[in-house]
């Protein structure tokens, strides 16, 4: 059994030479308007290269959200451990009723978390204070 393998009218033979297609005088290259090629001097500007790049002294920061208000950093410790200890008191409770997460490695892993965001919290307290105590003298 033999497969011809070519469609007649485009065997190799029926190729015409790349040189003839590309002759300039052809009705699609005419309507071309084809842009100019950028000469040795323009590359930089195309790329943009002639202008200085931004540094961190050019570019400002971003915007402040209008929701974003300043707090002062005391307001802010009251905050976060109010937060944590009513976190604390809610993990303690559920542990008395039996309400919360039903897996025991989700409560160990729970409980990890907030032990250790109390250390942090006790640690946090000590450089205050030691920061005040120094600052005082």
């Amino acid at each position: 059994m033999r497969v011809n393998y070519t469609l007649p009218g485009f065997l190799p033979s029926d190729l015409v030479p790349a040189e003839s297609t590309r002759a300039g005088d052809n009705p699609f290259r005419a309507r071309m308007q084809l842009a100019p090629a950028p000469t040795l001097a323009d590359w930089k500007s195309l790329l943009r290269l002639d202008q200085p790049p931004p540094a961190a002294f050019a570019i400002g920061p971003p915007p402040r959200p209008p929701s974003l208000e300043a707090q002062d950093a005391p307001a802010r410790r009251l905050m976060w451990r109010q937060m944590l200890d009513r976190q604390v008191v809610a993990l303690e409770e559920n542990a008395s009723t039996g309400a919360g997460p039903a897996d025991s490695n989700d409560k160990r892993a729970l409980a990890r978390m907030l032990t250790l965001l109390m250390r942090v919290r006790d640690v946090e307290g000590e450089v205050a204070s030691r920061y005040l105590a120094e600052a005082g003298s």
